[in-house]
């Protein structure tokens, strides 16, 4: 059968547009996937500078914090043992240094005379800030931190190597990743008389650099010699201290031109060894430590899987193969155009599937022909009724993806996320009206054994029912919520006294006595529960959860099935009887 020209020029045009968007798509592919992974190392690179930047200006606020503590008037007798009156008044000022800053672990003011002995001295036990005195002061002038911060100029500062702290009788800071840092004292004729000493908690410090990153990031850190101070595996930090290296330079190693000072950062890909199967992008900074110290360099990274980096390019790869589609198929329409007769056909058409584009009711198509404008016409009309429908479903699948991110699956209460929002809220809300809430933390008493005993499914029923008990005892302008596990938290909207809060406490625990009916069995269950209030025992969510969580610990101590309220000065109340 002989071909028209219609059909010959319908099939080139076909041929050669298809032909044309595919190798347009496949190039504007590789293009970009090219430019987002060098925007994504750049991006990476620059976020490693800012973040040693960070690191520098912390280490600058504890050097000036320093030089506080070294010119004040007391600092020079004190340091020579010549005033009780100065080394408390010094004792005092480093207490409120170290309520201010929690990273600090230890700040010391230690002589230049006896043997470096320690005269003034403030540990960090837990919550609370510890005078260490008389026989407890110990002799500290065999360490370099004060033999070399005693050679230094007046307001320069010395930093030690970042370690596990394995001095004797440093409280929180015993066996914890730390760092000190010192700055000399000298007398008013300019005499170095002996040097203060803040040892600063690196998990602290670690902590607050992570919070800042995107959850996808890796950070590392290592020291003047390659070894792993943080690792987003921490088996892998601190390894020294346990008797073997792991090195930067081994699982990354282009960063040996840092360590061997011939370049100042580095950005790699890496995909081999341990990331063969998951190949990240990484950049690293090496920071020359520019004041007195045992570590003269330190090198920071950050990675970034490479999944992720060319998550996007995936996803435009979706759309241009969509393009390639859908420029084949017009290249196919405009071939169909070439013939007169279906013309006017095609036209309207085109104005249909425009006015569906812009949200526009589609005019009648013309679905009863017999040809091939009619199917395309039938097929344009099951399309439009099959995108309108997957978009009211996508619209309630987004609805319920939303609640199941807000709410815990298995009781229906509020989840974490909800909850810290509500509190939060809370917490900004009474800052500015000067109103009062509580909150209480609430642990079902021997959950575990219900568990052991009753399976999973015996123990998914007791915090079902539990859940229901919780919201029926509370009002509806409390908030009730799950954190996960067998934890609860109830937030009591502007208790008017605390015999209000205690008249709840006792109505939840009145309320879990009755017994769970579990396959014919009556589980029996208590609740410990802690309490914490707005102003009294914190002013941030972080402050009153810690309270009502140390408190509801104390309550279990107390011989559970009760509750306890917390004190701002760390001194428990008593348990109520039941």
């Amino acid at each position: 059968m002989k071909l028209g020209i219609a059909v010959k020029l319908g099939l080139l045009l076909a041929m050669v547009g298809v032909l044309a968007s595919g190798v347009t798509g496949f190039y504007a592919y590789q293009a970009s996937r090219s430019l987002l992974v060098q925007s994504a190392k750049a991006e990476l690179l620059t976020t490693t500078k800012v973040l040693t930047r960070r690191i520098t200006l912390s280490r600058e606020e504890v050097s000036r914090n320093l030089q506080l503590l070294a010119g004040h008037p007391a600092a020079a007798s004190a340091a020579q043992g010549r005033s009780l009156a100065d080394e408390d008044q010094m004792g005092t000022l480093m207490e409120q240094m170290m309520l201010a800053n929690p990273s600090y672990f230890q700040i010391r003011l230690i002589s230049a005379s006896d043997s470096g002995l320690e005269r003034v001295r403030v540990d960090r036990a837990e919550d609370r800030m510890v005078r260490v005195r008389g026989d407890d002061l110990q002799e500290k002038g065999h360490f370099s931190y004060v033999s070399s911060t005693l050679k230094l100029a007046t307001g320069a500062t010395f930093l030690s190597r970042l370690v596990i702290n394995h001095e004797r009788g440093a409280h929180a800071g015993l066996d914890q990743p730390s760092v000190i840092l010192a700055t000399p004292v000298q007398d008013p004729q300019g005499k170095t008389v002996g040097v203060v000493v803040i040892n600063l908690d690196l998990n602290g410090v670690f902590a607050s650099l992570r919070a800042d990153l995107p959850k996808d990031y890796q950070l590392f850190m290592a020291n003047r010699n390659g070894d792993y101070v943080i690792h987003p595996d921490p088996s892998q930090a601190f390894g020294f201290d346990k008797g073997r290296r792991v090195f930067v330079q081994e699982e990354f190693e282009a960063t040996a031109a840092l360590m061997e000072g011939r370049a100042s950062s580095v950005v790699t890909e890496v995909q081999t060894g341990k990331y063969a199967n998951a190949p990240v992008v990484a950049a690293f900074v090496g920071r020359v430590v520019k004041i007195s110290s045992d570590e003269d360099r330190l090198i920071v990274g950050l990675a970034q899987p490479l999944a992720l980096v060319l998550e996007q390019a995936d996803r435009l790869g979706g759309v241009i193969l969509q393009l390639v589609i859908g420029l084949g198929a017009a290249c196919v329409l405009l071939a169909a155009i070439v013939a007169r007769a279906v013309t006017r056909p095609i036209n309207s058409m085109s104005t249909a599937v425009q006015r569906f584009a812009n949200g526009h009711q589609v005019a009648k198509l013309a679905i009863d022909r017999q040809d091939e404008i009619g199917v395309l016409a039938r097929s344009f009309d099951t399309m439009q009724n099959e995108i309108r429908q997957q978009l009211a479903a996508l619209h309630e699948n987004r609805l319920e993806l939303e609640h199941l991110a807000r709410h815990d699956a298995l009781t229906g209460l509020p989840n974490r996320r909800a909850f810290q929002e509500r509190l939060d809220h809370a917490v900004a809300r009474a800052q500015r009206s000067k109103q009062r809430f509580a909150l209480l933390f609430i642990d079902v008493d021997n959950f575990k054994t219900i568990n052991d005993r009753w399976g999973h499914d015996g123990g998914d029923a007791v915090l079902k029912i539990v859940a229901l008990r919780l919201n029926a005892t509370t009002r509806k302008a409390d908030a009730v919520a799950r954190m996960g596990g067998d934890e609860f938290v109830v937030l009591l909207d502007n208790p008017a006294h605390r015999e209000d809060i205690t008249a709840i406490a006792e109505k939840l625990l009145e309320s879990v006595r009755s017994p769970i009916l579990h396959n014919g069995q009556e589980l029996q269950v208590g609740f410990s529960i802690g309490i914490s209030q707005f102003p009294d025992d914190g002013r941030t969510a972080a402050e009153l959860m810690a309270r009502a969580d140390h408190a509801m610990y104390d309550a279990k101590a107390a011989g559970r099935n009760g509750f306890r309220f917390s004190s701002i000065k760390g001194t428990p109340s008593s348990p109520t009887p039941l």
